[in-house]
């Protein structure tokens, strides 16, 4: 019994091989049209450093802002502002009752009075002991006074001269006690301590108040600071000369230094710079407010060498570092690691294996491979031009 097969091919060629022939010969040709794909590049130049914008928050706060209130209880009579208003240093702002303090005022005028009358009756009682002295002193020399009437004399010339001192000491006592009163009632009002507006009021007429007690709460609106924490590095390099752009939200102000607090943030570890934001117009107190988070732009210069690239120019390499491309001999690729120290909008700064001078592509850094030959787009346009 004769059992039938089927024949085999002579030749058998896996798939596999097939399909890394076809890949190997794509490869072959991508790589023989991308001789001639035209880059962009730049000359690289070495540079000692570069200066790094930064951003810091912080919030505004007014330049002074004081709580009001009486040195003196009693009850309120009068509020002469309310919330929201503007006033000028040594406006009145509130004031108290001021019955007993204008009749204790009356008292040390009378007092004052007195005083200079009991003063003026102690200088004529001197004046006429001093005169009476002086002529029993020429009499007693002629011997036509008695030794006891000449002690009697001049015993009474002191007293007088002592009565003077009591009634100079009473009147500047009652001159003392004067100005008391007029300080006392002068303490009965409340004036405003300088230009600004009414930020809280927190009592009304009639209210019976303690000394020391918050009336009203007055804030500079003329003078607006921006309280920033700066990293401890960054705040001993700031130029206390300069000013510093301030933004809140799409408006954006100038500033400039005014102090850097000792002490620094235990949590953010950084010191607060105060600065004052300048005014752009009489009504910048509008514009901005308190408490508001703002942002302050720093620029500090960074003593780092290194070299500036387009962000197009660099690719992605392995363990976190990057790569750009630069030409060698006959115009092929080659690649060189670098480290992105800083970045911004459009460029980055970057140190690593490269050499001043050397020619940096720029375009098409995905589409090309170390060892690749390509040319100019310059030399690529001029060749295409009639």
């Amino acid at each position: 019994m004769r059992v039938l097969t089927a024949a085999k091919p002579l030749r058998q060629i896996p798939a596999a091989i097939v399909i890394a022939v076809i890949l190997i010969s794509l490869l072959l040709a991508a790589s023989a049209g991308a001789d001639d794909l035209p880059v962009t590049w730049q000359l690289l130049k070495a540079e000692p450093g570069y200066e790094a914008a930064r951003v810091y928050g912080g919030t505004t706060a007014p330049a002074r802002a004081s709580e009001l209130g009486f040195k003196q209880g009693g009850e309120i009579a009068n509020i002469a502002v309310d919330i929201g208003d503007e006033v000028k240093r040594g406006d009145l702002l509130a004031s108290l009752d001021s019955a007993s303090l204008r009749a204790n005022l009356a008292n040390a005028d009378a007092a004052l009075a007195v005083a200079r009358a009991n003063l003026q009756a102690a200088d004529a009682d001197l004046d006429l002991a001093a005169r009476t002295d002086k002529r029993f002193r020429d009499l007693r020399v002629d011997g036509h006074v008695s030794e006891q009437l000449f002690d009697e004399t001049r015993l009474k010339l002191s007293a007088s001269q002592a009565r003077r001192s009591v009634a100079a000491a009473s009147l500047a006592q009652a001159r003392a006690s004067k100005l008391s009163a007029e300080v006392a009632l002068s303490e009965a009002s409340i004036r405003a301590p300088f230009d600004g507006t009414v930020q809280s009021r927190y009592v009304d007429e009639g209210t019976q108040v303690t000394p020391g007690r918050s009336v009203l709460r007055l804030v500079d609106t003329t003078t607006i600071e921006a309280h920033v924490g700066i990293p401890e590095v960054v705040a001993r390099n700031i130029d206390q000369a300069a000013t510093y752009p301030v933004r809140w939200g799409e408006q954006r102000w100038l500033a400039t230094f005014k102090a850097l607090l000792p002490e620094i943030d235990p949590t953010t570890r950084t010191v607060t710079g105060v600065f004052t934001i300048e005014p752009v117009n009489s009504a910048h107190r509008y514009a901005i407010a308190y408490g508001a988070v703002v942002e302050l732009e720093l620029t500090s210069s960074i003593d780092e060498p290194g070299y500036w690239t387009p962000l197009a120019a660099l690719t992605e390499a392995d363990r976190g570092l990057w790569a750009v491309y630069v030409l060698g001999d006959e115009n092929l690729v080659e690649r060189r690691l670098v480290e992105v120290i800083h970045t911004e909008a459009t460029r980055a700064f970057v140190r690593g294996t490269l050499q001043d001078g050397e020619r940096m592509v720029t375009s098409d850094a995905s589409r090309i491979v170390p060892g690749q030959r390509v040319t100019s787009a310059e030399q690529t346009l001029a060749r295409s031009q009639p």
